[in-house]
């Protein structure tokens, strides 16, 4: 089957796309620190108060470390589906282009949400921030999956039509619903949703310990 009988694409290389895109990832996971303030004391008290402060400074470390390792996360699924297909079109190029959007603001709502750990809307801002950025990446996979050559030795060069995809990885699913979790939660105490986010990397690596369902044969 051909691609012209699919999807009439005209292939765009996507060696800037990469150089965007890991320009921004690299810039938004470096800003994260900015959300971690020096305390401002005088140096005669800082033997005494520094200790106490910098511990007071727990949850500001906390929203740092998931924001940095989400960030370093979604850049790894990022980068693995550049490297899957052979050229981009588009209609790929604005998807991802919202992406980076999302992923610009996260140093913001990770700051915001620090500063404001016991403010519902902060720390919703937050959860919505990373859940959006969560789901334009799902959409960016399966907009591949669907119209794009796939780098793939086990098969035929040619196009997958419109409805078949390679099996699903469970992070397509998890990563969202763990985020829906601590949008719940965050309802009834907004520093235990940050909790739930503990819980992903233990229930990924046990998803990807079992068998991946298989969409729609070619």
């Amino acid at each position: 089957m051909t691609g012209d009988s699919n999807h009439n694409v005209e292939g765009l290389a996507k060696s800037r796309i990469e150089a965007l895109s890991d320009g921004i990832f690299a810039i938004s996971m470096t800003l994260l620190v900015l959300s971690l303030t020096v305390p401002a004391i005088a140096e005669s008290d800082a033997p005494d108060l520094l200790p106490g402060l910098i511990a007071g400074m727990y949850p500001d470390f906390l929203f740092f470390a998931i924001a940095f390792f989400i960030l370093g996360g979604y850049w790894m699924a990022h980068h693995r589906i550049l490297q899957s297909v052979e050229y981009v079109d588009e209609q790929f190029i604005w998807l991802n282009l919202f992406l980076l959007f999302f992923i610009v603001l996260i140093p913001f709502s990770t700051s915001l949400s620090g500063d404001y750990e016991n403010v519902l809307f902060a720390v919703l801002l937050f959860h919505v921030n990373l859940l959006v950025a969560s789901l334009m990446l799902s959409g960016i996979w399966l907009y591949t999956r669907r119209y794009f050559r796939i780098k793939d030795l086990d098969k035929a060069p040619g196009f997958s039509p419109p409805g078949a995809v390679d099996s699903v990885p469970p992070r397509v699913y998890i990563i969202p619903a763990v985020i829906m979790l601590a949008i719940a939660v965050s309802f009834f105490d907004t520093y235990t949703s940050m909790m739930c986010y503990l819980l992903m990397p233990v229930i990924v690596a046990v998803a990807n310990h079992l068998p991946r369902r298989e969409s729609a044969a070619i």
